[in-house]
């Protein structure tokens, strides 16, 4: 037993190359690579909020009360990086992924060159779009601070954050990469090293007194230097033919990547407005005494999603590369497996938090918040619900079925918005996640349930090729010049 389990650790770590020649070969390889993304993504994760454990007192107590708002205020922004491509690396992961299953190499330089074009041009129009607008802007008035201190870092501060930013967009391209190829282990080593990168130099911008600019330029900067040799290892030695060039640069599937990703970004505003305006409709609806109640077991409860997700995205182009090789069997193992696993999981750790919710709270923030348990079970639910849809629309977005989920998604959004405004209003915080919960279930759950399984049955007749109605010039059978 034990030198089984052994065997199959080592066939794990072991490495294949990807386009082999036997089915059962290539299953192997989708379970170890989509087994190592996850336990470095949630290695990475835990290194992450370890480093924000360490930099916030650190930071609080450097900075003083105001200066640190400043600093957390500009650092929220940071988490906006998701949308600075417009979802075009998104789309990038799908049209790598489906060309890696078709063994496509020339398609895969295609993308990648392309995409990186298109991510420069973006990257480019931001970073002119400041500073033509900078001297025109009171940023400490923008901030709403009012110390001389504060006000004078006001403006460098965003100078580093603007410049940062700018930087990852184009480099974020080496992670989409190594996703849609399905080795995000990868980027997942990379951005670990990249979360000590930030500690350190925090902890370095403190010591040298380098106010909030300094700060801001070692915690935004951090990502953009583990992108960056991330991207000269993986293009300059690992894969030197992906290295972006010119002449690889194809307007045709510059069309296809945005028009896939166009629907990505339009899903991604969707479901922030949808998921992470509670707060605010609490706000509104109830006053701003009433936040605190809501978004602390609402954070306790959200860890059990962001684990779930950390360890089902792998799935999302390996997916996308069976589909395209026509290996459905394999979905549909690797589907009712995953979403069972899924189900079980979240159910029995949401059981756990609710039973022991009270506790975890005094512990955690003290007597001040006794929420109730309607609430907690609303929380407990939705976080179930929203795994195993989750665990679902890895499917549905690695085989680029995108318009079904962009349909659902934005009825969703006006109905969950509308419906946790008015529970909230009528029934007070405990009625907000309840909302979410039907309209979710209704709207996006069930409609996927009753949509996959017919599209299993398309893919396998082959009546449906995945990505087919987003990309038709994929297969034009183009060379590169």
């Amino acid at each position: 037993m034990l030198a089984s389990a052994v065997g199959r650790i080592r066939q794990i770590l072991t490495p294949r190359h990807h386009a082999v020649s036997s089915e059962a070969t290539r299953s192997a390889e989708r379970h170890r690579r989509a087994f190592l993304t996850s336990i470095t993504g949630i290695a990475a994760r835990i290194v992450g909020m370890s480093a924000s454990l360490i930099t916030i007192p650190l930071t609080l107590h450097y900075l003083g009360t105001e200066r640190f708002g400043l600093w957390m205020t500009i650092s929220a922004v940071i988490a906006l990086a998701s949308f600075a491509d417009f979802g075009i690396g998104l789309g990038v992961v799908n049209t790598i992924a489906s060309a890696s299953g078709k063994d496509d190499h020339d398609t895969i330089r295609r993308a990648i060159s392309s995409a990186f074009t298109v991510l420069t041009l973006i990257a480019g129009t931001l970073v002119t779009a400041f500073f033509v607008s900078y001297r025109f802007i009171s940023w400490g008035h923008i901030f709403r601070v009012t110390s001389a201190q504060a006000g004078a870092e006001a403006g460098p501060a965003m100078i580093a954050f603007v410049l940062c930013f700018a930087l990852n967009i184009p480099l974020d391209i080496v992670q989409r990469v190594q996703l849609g190829l399905q080795e995000g282990f990868r980027t997942n080593l990379w951005q670990l090293c990249s979360n000590a990168f930030s500690v350190a130099g925090v902890v370095l911008a403190v010591h040298l007194r380098l106010g909030v600019p300094g700060i801001v330029l070692a915690f935004a900067g951090a990502p953009v230097v583990g992108a960056g040799l991330n991207a000269l290892y993986f293009f300059g030695f690992k894969r030197r033919d992906l290295f972006p060039r010119w002449g690889h640069i194809c307007p045709e599937i510059i069309t296809s990547i945005i028009r896939l990703g166009g629907m990505f970004f339009l899903i991604q505003i969707v479901i922030t407005l949808s998921f992470s305006t509670d707060n605010l409709i609490v706000a509104r609806a109830l006053g701003a005494a009433s936040v605190g109640a809501y978004a602390i077991p609402q954070r306790m409860f959200s860890l059990i999603s962001v684990v779930i997700f950390t360890m089902v995205t792998p799935l999302w182009p390996a997916y996308g590369e069976a589909a395209t090789r026509g290996d459905i069997p394999w979905i549909k193992r690797i589907l009712s497996r995953t979403l069972l696993a899924v189900f079980i999981g979240a159910t029995i750790v949401a059981a756990a938090i609710l039973l022991l919710a009270h506790r975890i709270l005094l512990i955690w923030v003290g007597p001040a918040i006794h929420p109730a348990f309607m609430l907690l079970l609303g929380l407990a639910i939705w976080e179930v619900v929203r795994s195993c849809t989750g665990t679902l629309q890895m499917f549905l977005n690695g085989a680029g079925f995108m318009r079904f989920q962009t349909i659902t998604h934005c009825i969703f959004g006006v109905l969950c918005v509308t419906a946790k405004y008015w529970c909230a209003k009528h029934y007070g915080i405990q009625g907000v996640p309840w909302a979410g919960v039907v309209t979710y279930t209704l709207v996006i759950l069930l409609p996927a349930i009753w949509f996959t399984p017919g599209l299993l049955r398309g893919l396998a007749a082959g009546s449906i090729s995945p990505l087919a109605n987003l990309q038709p010039e994929m297969d034009s059978g183009q060379t590169l010049s």
